[in-house]
């Protein structure tokens, strides 16, 4: 990087989260960092999310700010596309809106790019602390490792340099928008893994990506029952369009319980003909997958072993409506029932999250 500081263009998507925006905002309009401009992207709001928006323009004139809405929901991508469009940046930030940022955020992220060949950057969300056993379950959910090289990038806290943005682009085929019994939009339900095309194409293009976990939000993101399981099937069907779309291989993490459940028919057959040795094979697999999660929560979460154990048996659950999630999409993509344009990746993985 330069001496002289680039500007950084904010783009912000949301909808139907007025008090989330209005607080996401009122921390952005304070960043130590400079110069930036914020842009927002209303995705078809039906309540006072557009008027916040707004009165955030009228009461901030000191901010370089722009707004604009669509008419229908069409997906946060989408949303982030049509901000980066608007970008005039030669780096683009991006936040979700159920995000507060630190007043430093925007400095840290942007020491992320102290080369030139640092593409994009990605900081550390910051979960609430749980209040029931859901959220205890998702902790640590988007946490980073240490500074350095990162293998994967979130949406809800990273910055692209616009020219590689405009090469490679966030997915568009794979959003599923989530609706309530009414048919509102589901804003309890997020979007798992909208980012993680950008990702991979970043990848298979050679550049470097960095984690900056200094550069933290505050994720204003609470769980229920409902909008947990929710969350668990919403994200099995991402990652299957995910592999499908990029020619990939089966999820890691998905992959001992696939084989836990093909194996143990065929072994009670041939334990209850021949020997009940057979049984020892899904067994084995259902090992490995305990072992994986296991090692996920503690490792790479940051959980302890008491919080491990209290949430096992809800993360067993999530994990088996996941692969529900999973199996379902994989059987209607490979169908024809869904409409994802393929393509090919030089080189690429899909890691567990």
């Amino acid at each position: 990087m330069t001496d002289e500081r680039p500007l950084v263009s904010i783009v912000i998507p949301t909808c139907n989260r007025p008090d989330l925006t209005r607080r996401c905002l009122a921390a952005l309009a304070v960043q130590t960092y400079a110069p930036y401009e914020l842009i927002v992207v209303d995705d078809g709001s039906d309540d006072d999310t557009p008027d916040v928006i707004a009165a955030f323009g009228a009461d901030n004139p000191a901010v370089t700010f722009r707004h604009h809405r669509h008419d229908t929901n069409l997906g946060a991508n989408r949303s982030r596309e049509r901000g980066i469009l608007d970008a005039r940046g030669s780096i683009v930030a991006f936040l979700d809106s159920d995000c507060i940022a630190e007043p430093d955020w925007l400095e840290r992220l942007m020491a992320g790019f102290d080369s030139e060949d640092v593409a994009a950057v990605t900081g550390l969300i910051r979960d609430p602390e749980p209040t029931n056993i859901y959220e205890l379950t998702f902790k640590g959910t988007h946490r980073m490792g240490r500074p350095g090289n990162a293998h994967r990038l979130v949406a809800g806290n990273m910055a692209v340099r616009r020219d590689v943005l405009m090469t490679h682009r966030f997915d568009h085929d794979r959003a599923e928008t989530a609706r309530t019994k009414d048919g509102r939009i589901d804003t309890t339900v997020s979007g798992r893994g909208d980012e993680e095309g950008l990702s991979l194409k970043i990848n298979a293009a050679g550049l470097r990506m960095r984690t900056v976990p200094d550069a933290a939000v505050f994720h204003e993101h609470y769980y229920t029952r409902r909008s947990f399981y929710r969350q668990a099937v919403r994200g099995g069907r991402s990652a299957a369009r995910l592999v499908y779309k990029y020619h990939l291989a089966h999820r890691i993490d998905m992959l001992p319980f696939i084989a836990t459940y093909l194996t143990v028919i065929p072994a009670v057959i041939i334990g209850l003909i021949w020997t009940w040795w057979a049984m020892l094979v899904p067994a084995f697999f259902l090992a490995m997958s305990l072992a994986a999660i296991t090692y996920n929560d503690v490792a790479r979460k940051g959980k302890t072993i008491g919080e491990v154990v209290r949430s096992f048996p809800t993360l067993l659950a999530y994990y088996h409506v996941r692969l529900w999630g999973y199996c379902t999409e994989t059987v209607a993509l490979w169908m024809g029932r869904r409409s994802i344009t393929r393509e090919r990746l030089p080189s690429a993985t899909a890691e567990s999250s």
